[in-house]
């Protein structure tokens, strides 16, 4: 056979794909009709591109001056030389694709050599056999789209067993098998009614794990008496199993190998009875079965690959919304200093914080945690520090700005979800005013030393439209210290599964010597750092310190 000029795989905006001899040379690219491949994209210039050969005998490409450029695999190019499996763009999106096939044998040309070329003197037919189906699987990696491939496997099956249809059935996640190739001996496509198939055939492949071949049902006194042999007249019933490569595990010094998954099951049958299959015949048709394996599980992984990427990027942005939405600098009013900081167990966290100026001078701000962890938990913590934003700057009384938040909360969250809050409203006299909805009691360092939890609480929020909330009030002296903080600080866990637990808090306050908020909260964080001892983090930390200077120097 002699050999086929290069060709490119023409891919249309549609997904429709077929293939182009790049004859004659030049071979010219563009919208106008007379180019050798008119690709009809009004974006697209006239004269887009040409390939050349060169003296070497290489194909190239060359832009011819294109309004959006010619890419080669990405890159814009002016003039380079084709490789295979080079991809060519026009520089737009949703357009016409290339693919550079180069002078390799064409996949459905290998089968057909396959089925009818003669084994030469120095061989078997077997062997030789078995040499073109090799090929066709070293073929498998040409970029192909899962479908062509899978029925290229289907398509050399049919032709190594003489039967007159195959089928690639796959495993669904229920475990059920479902057609997902069909094709008959002129490599067409079965229509849905001619894909029934022998379910005792099935069902003994997957129950086995082994392959079934039955060259004439007249010979097998057990298939004659199955009912589906009979209904659908078969002679002849191959049926291999595609199983995942199996793992190996190991424990200490023994090893020992796992089922494998069952991916699904190559069939094929006739209606005539076949000749004998030859134990090279049943080696090609293992190996095929190898390839699918190979195909289907690399098309798995790629998927997985590509929905992992799409998720870290979905990650990605929802971590760095909820980083603009927290605060970076706080108000410096002059009877009072506060610093505040949120670490996220994950990428996202469900724990948000906020600090306001309100008018007459007052300082505001809110600690919310909100139930559970991950990606939920983040999106109800951004529109609960959304909800909180608003409803502080409306200035309404405490107990009536939980009750909204609760209300909205239970309306749009389900009924396991639900946060703890805690919204607190400094005056320039040191009155301190705050409603507790189910948080970790915050606690005050006095001036004196002594520390004192502000155990007036309600119930959370989110859980019951009609809870009523009633707020508390306190009173700061000049060089006070209010310590806020949600139940990541005081239930931070070292190795040994020891929680950090609230005395410690108190601990550190009672010793702490200082003035300053900011040094006041990295004694506590490097106290937790101490005591967790490089135990994962299990929980979003946040922490909120506040310091009262006293009304005399506002």
């Amino acid at each position: 056979m002699p050999p086929r000029p290069p060709r490119l795989a023409v891919i249309e905006p549609n997904g429709a794909r077929r293939e182009i001899e790049i004859s004659p040379l030049p071979f010219r690219i563009g919208r106008q009709a007379d180019n050798e491949l008119p690709v009809r994209d009004s974006r697209i210039s006239r004269r887009q591109a040409q390939i050349t050969v060169e003296s070497s005998g290489a194909l190239v490409l060359e832009d011819l001056g294109s309004r959006h450029g010619t890419f080669i695999n990405g890159q814009k190019i002016l003039r380079q030389e084709l490789h295979p499996q080079d991809n060519i763009d026009f520089g737009i999106p949703n357009s016409f694709r290339l693919i550079f096939m180069g002078k390799e044998s064409k996949l459905d040309e290998l089968i057909e050599r396959a089925g009818v070329a003669e084994p030469d003197q120095t061989g078997s037919r077997e062997l030789y056999h078995l040499g073109l189906m090799l090929d066709v699987a070293r073929s498998l990696g040409s970029g192909l789209a899962l479908e062509e491939v899978l029925a290229t496997v289907v398509d050399a099956a049919i032709q190594v067993t003489g039967t007159e249809r195959g089928l690639l059935l796959l495993t669904g996640e229920d475990g059920s098998l479902a057609p997902a190739v069909a094709r008959n001996a002129q490599r067409g496509t079965l229509s849905p009614d001619q894909m029934q198939v022998s379910s005792s055939v099935l069902k003994r492949v997957t129950s086995t794990r082994r392959e079934l071949i039955v060259r004439d049902t007249e010979d097998d006194p057990r298939i004659q008496q199955q009912a589906s042999f009979a209904k659908l007249e078969l002679h002849t019933v191959v049926a291999i199993p595609v199983d995942k490569l199996p793992t190996i595990q190991t424990g200490d010094a023994t090893i020992s190998t796992r089922r494998s998954e069952l991916l699904g099951v190559l069939y094929l049958d006739s209606h005539q009875p076949s000749s004998a299959f030859s134990e090279m015949d049943r080696a090609v048709l293992s190996n095929l079965a190898r390839e699918a394996a190979t195909v289907i599980e690399n098309a798995r992984l790629f998927s997985d690959a590509r929905a992992k990427a799409r998720f870290d990027h979905e990650l990605e942005i929802a971590s760095q919304i909820q980083r603009q939405l927290s605060p970076t600098t706080f108000p410096q009013l002059p009877f009072v200093s506060v610093t505040a900081s949120t670490l996220a167990c994950f990428s996202v966290g469900g724990d948000c914080l906020n600090v306001v100026e309100l008018d007459g001078g007052r300082l505001g701000f809110f600690i919310a945690d909100v139930s559970g962890k991950g990606m939920s938990a983040a999106l109800l913590a951004t529109l609960l520090q959304g909800v909180l934003d608003t409803t502080i700057a409306m200035n309404l009384p405490l107990e009536e700005a939980a009750q909204r938040v609760n209300r909205y909360l239970c309306k749009r969250s389900s009924d396991e979800r639900y946060a703890t809050l805690f919204y607190g409203v400094l005056a320039v006299d040191g009155q301190f005013e705050f409603v507790n909805c189910g948080h970790v009691p915050p606690m005050i360092r006095r001036a004196s030393g002594a520390v004192e939890d502000l155990t007036e609480g309600n119930m959370p929020v989110g859980m019951f439209a009609e809870a009523e909330f009633s707020c508390a009030r306190a009173r700061l002296e000049p060089g006070d210290f209010l310590v806020v903080y949600t139940d990541g600080v005081s239930e931070a866990a070292n190795t040994q599964s020891e929680l950090y637990g609230e005395e410690r808090i108190r601990e550190v306050l009672r010793e702490y010597t200082g003035e300053t908020v900011e040094d006041l909260a990295g004694c506590i964080q490097q106290s937790i750092s101490l005591f967790i001892n490089g135990a994962p983090q299990s929980d979003d930390v946040t922490l909120l310190v506040a310091r009262y200077r006293g009304s005399a120097s506002a």
